[in-house]
């Protein structure tokens, strides 16, 4: 049984989950008020509407109170997005995650009862500050206030040793969930070689780290700031 979803909103965010969900399966269902955006993504989705998402009847019209999940990326009407979410939560809509472009805003919908906030523009200004400030990151995704998931490069002293003698676990606190590998493989057209990333899958203890390695790793900040340094 596919997942069934709505987008509300289709600027740059709400086209690009509306699209993604789409492109992995899912029934979605892309509301917006500007007929040329409508027009856009129609064919790229279930089914697109132009409606007005405070109406209540219109939204039920559509069978958005069927779906698991309503995104809401209005943008820049907050009252909107307040309004819509508090028709969605009246309507027992299992999650209805709500897009915020302040804190403020974020509090307001999680006192509303909204299951969950998304501020992307604060969440991307973390990333690229932790990316620009921790040179050898190569990516950085934060859980919580404690727990961050990066990217690194393997450092030169781990090439060449196990991940029983490296003993990340004790000897620096975190986990390591996988590893990405570079891969020379030969395109079948061209003969040219090319590099590609591969998901090394479940590590072991004797898994040997490589030269070109990307570390996977999960733990807190300070912890992880120690392999990067």
């Amino acid at each position: 049984m596919k997942n069934k979803f709505a987008v509300i909103g289709l600027g740059d965010f709400g086209m690009s989950v509306a699209v993604s969900l789409a492109e992995k399966g899912a029934e979605v269902i892309a509301v917006d008020n500007n007929m040329e955006v409508i027009e856009e993504i129609k064919d790229k989705v279930t089914y697109a509407a132009r409606m007005d998402s405070t109406d209540e009847k219109a939204l039920k019209s559509l069978g958005i109170d069927k779906v698991d999940a309503v995104i809401i990326s209005i943008g820049t009407h907050f009252e909107d997005t307040v309004l819509t979410s508090v028709l969605l939560l009246q309507m027992g809509i299992k999650k209805v995650v709500a897009r915020a472009s302040s804190k403020i805003q974020e509090k307001v919908l999680l006192k509303l009862g909204v299951h969950e906030v998304i501020t992307p523009e604060f969440d991307i200004a973390k990333r690229l500050a932790n990316n620009l400030i921790n040179e050898g990151m190569i990516e950085y995704i934060p859980l919580d206030e404690n727990y961050n998931i990066v990217h690194i490069s393997a450092p030169k002293m781990f090439v060449g040793k196990t991940l029983q003698e490296i003993n990340l676990r004790i000897k620096y606190n975190v986990n390591l969930i996988t590893i990405k590998r570079r891969h020379i493989i030969q395109d079948e057209e061209t003969g040219e070689q090319i590099i590609k990333e591969r998901i090394y899958g479940v590590p072991t203890s004797s898994t040997l780290i490589e030269e070109n390695d990307v570390l996977i790793l999960l733990g807190k900040d300070r912890d992880l700031k120690k392999l990067i340094e």
